[in-house]
């Protein structure tokens, strides 16, 4: 596939990604069965994956207004709803003219709605809000971490907190506006793999919930998001007391690769409904990274290997303009393949060395610290695992053109999504 196809290359599989998909719905369907899996159109766009999610019963959750045009061109709008901070007046009015439910996050998206209902532009949209618990998600043995992730997630720009009277304000202010509140929505974070974690962190929220229905806001379905984690993927969770333990030449605990259990976190979600009595409430959720990351992988080449004094290099043509969240320290699984001697395996005398990419920036590494073969040379090759979420969706052309995704058969492949060429990146150009 490299030789047919060059590299970097995406390499997707269906039968498994279908298999996935397959097996997420049935899950969540048997604890939630009146409940929607929205698929997370910002994780991975492709239309080729979208429209086998839609074929199998998932619905769209979008976050832009190209990516609303994507669902209402694979007529997707009828399960389908619109996420984000930025929602221009054309987007709103489109999304409620297609029935697509709309998550308010911030006051003036009310506002243009109130004049697109006053102007008889629009019918009753079905309104929701985001709101923020402000929970940590993540577990680390460096308590220097925790605490700076519980900070950020009190402050971040996403959703209406809930650890003061906001959240229950701007739900006052969509019934002064007018129009029927049906939904909360929350997203939690990314690659979260505890669930009692996330349980935690979705009390408060099915706390505002019960609180809404009490004072009779017709409250119907309760969307907990995604970030539902994957095993083939680590995430760096480091923070000041692991860089003195690194200068003092100390141990410093790693993390292990988990996946989340999301039959074991539907039957605790379920217990939690029934304890704030809220079982009768279609219960969602927007998975993007746990049907898409572990479906895909990138094939990439290497280019040379740079012997420092206090570093070894091992250079590829894939780099952070089409893998972009390797930036967040995350460790992925490696295959080293060789065009003459097969598979090869970093043994008892591996190279340690950092996997760096072709990019003109300092910051351009995909792993800081790797074990590959002693023998590997420029012209093999490296498959990295878990490569099919925020990739595709998320690359750019900044000093490389982006990736080709091929579709793995019992052949070569077939592209499913073409390598971007000069008049791609210049077509706007006078």
């Amino acid at each position: 596939m490299a030789d047919t196809h060059e590299t970097p290359l995406f390499v997707y599989d269906e039968a498994y990604f279908t298999e996935r998909i397959r097996d997420f719905f049935a899950v969540w369907k048997r604890h939630f069965s009146g409940g929607e899996v929205y698929l997370s159109y910002k994780t991975n766009y492709m239309p080729r994956l979208c429209r086998i999610a839609h074929e199998i019963g998932l619905g769209a959750d979008v976050v832009s207004g190209y990516e609303l045009e994507h669902a209402i061109k694979l007529k997707a709008t009828d399960r389908a709803v619109f996420n984000g901070p930025l929602k221009r007046v054309t987007e709103l009015r489109r999304a409620a003219i297609a029935g697509v439910g709309i998550n308010v996050d911030l006051k003036e998206e009310l506002v243009a709605l109130q004049h697109l209902r006053d102007a008889g532009d629009i019918p009753e949209p079905r309104l929701g809000i985001r709101v923020n618990p402000g929970r940590a998600v993540y577990a680390s043995k460096d308590p220097s971490f925790i605490t700076a992730h519980q900070a950020r997630q009190g402050s971040g720009k996403f959703g209406w907190p809930l650890d003061d009277d906001l959240a229950e304000h701007v739900a006052d202010t969509i019934k002064q506006a007018g129009f029927a509140l049906r939904m909360v929505h929350t997203h939690l974070n990314s690659q979260i793999t505890r669930p009692e974690l996330m349980l935690d962190a979705l009390r408060p929220v099915l706390a505002f919930v019960r609180k809404l229905v009490d004072r009779g806001t017709p409250i119907d379905e309760v969307n907990i998001g995604g970030g539902f984690g994957v095993s083939g993927m680590v995430r760096t969770k480091r923070g000041w007391w692991a860089e003195l333990k690194h200068v003092m030449n100390e141990p410093i605990p790693h993390e292990t690769a988990e996946e989340f259990d999301l039959e074991s976190f539907c039957s605790a979600l379920q217990s939690e409904l029934a304890a704030f009595r809220l079982e009768s409430l279609r219960v969602s959720c927007e998975p993007g990274r746990f049907l898409f990351s572990p479906s895909c992988a990138l094939l990439t080449r290497v280019v040379g290997i740079k012997h420092l004094r206090s570093k070894t290099w091992l250079i590829v043509d894939a780099g952070l303009h089409i893998m972009p969240t390797a930036s967040f320290g995350e460790k992925r699984r490696l295959r080293f393949l060789s065009p003459d001697k097969g598979e090869m395996h970093a043994g008892d005398d591996a190279m340690e060395c950092a996997l760096g990419g072709p990019l003109c920036y300092e910051g351009d590494v995909l792993m800081h610290e790797i074990r590959a073969p002693r023998d590997i040379a420029a012209g093999d090759l490296v498959l990295i695992s878990d490569a099919g979420a925020y990739t595709v969706s998320r690359s750019t052309n900044f000093n490389q053109p982006r990736a080709a995704v091929a579709m793995r058969d019992t052949r070569d492949g077939r592209l499913i999504w073409r390598r971007e060429a000069y008049d791609d990146i210049f077509r706007y150009a006078e």
